[in-house]
């Protein structure tokens, strides 16, 4: 009886600690996709945490386009911090269009044996097994899409997973809208910029009687 209960109580230790490095990987990573503005950057950190806290073995993010309003790839990791081509990048869309739709996650212990997906063609013929697919959230508007999932494991993904990875997602959502109004802004500089300078090439040919324009 004794040993039952240290064996439980080294069991709560471990889920403790495991528990405590996520929140601290949590923290530190939530700083650093923050502290860029670069879109490319902020999406590579983004999924590599994904990955490295819910232990996933590969991850997909989609964003909304902001001018035809459709879900679109933007970039696949894996484990190794390698990007992947999208179409190499096998996911069920239904479960990412329904995310995607309802705001509503998707987490799936063995996808081949849950009725919800075991008849969609791409979760059987390509073997997903646990599934986890969380919105982006800003202001209350869903701009994308992270999904993460294992081809091996079953059981991978639990209430914990979800629960960090929601929390992970309100923070990813921020930094990547900042860094998408950033290159808003860049590109709208430049071309402010391009015209000022259109302008005053005109203005110093009025000066000297003649007008000289680019095409």
């Amino acid at each position: 009886e004794i040993y039952q209960q240290l064996n439980q109580i080294a069991g709560q230790f471990a889920g403790e600690n495991v528990e405590l490095n996520q929140l601290r990987a949590l923290a530190q990573t939530g700083a650093l996709i923050n502290s860029s503005l670069d879109i490319d950057t902020v999406l590579n950190e983004v999924m590599d945490t994904v990955i490295s806290l819910t232990g996933a073995e590969r991850g997909y993010i989609v964003l909304r386009d902001e001018q035809t309003g459709e879900m679109q790839f933007r970039i696949a990791r894996n484990l190794d911090r390698e990007t992947i081509t999208k179409g190499s990048f096998i996911v069920s869309r239904t479960i990412v269009e329904e995310v995607a739709r309802t705001g509503e996650p998707v987490v799936t212990t063995n996808a081949q044996s849950d009725p919800r997906f075991s008849g969609q063609e791409s979760v059987m013929i390509h073997a997903l097994r646990s599934i986890l697919c969380v919105p982006l959230v800003v202001r209350g508007t869903i701009t994308g899409v992270v999904y993460a999932d294992n081809r091996i494991r079953d059981g991978l993904f639990g209430d914990q997973e979800l629960s960090l990875l929601l929390t992970f997602a309100n923070q990813a959502a921020i930094a990547i809208e900042n860094a998408r109004l950033f290159k808003h802004v860049l590109s709208t500089l430049a071309e402010v910029t391009e015209t000022k300078e259109l302008i005053d090439n005109i203005f110093a040919s009025i000066a000297s009687g003649v007008i000289t324009t680019d095409i």
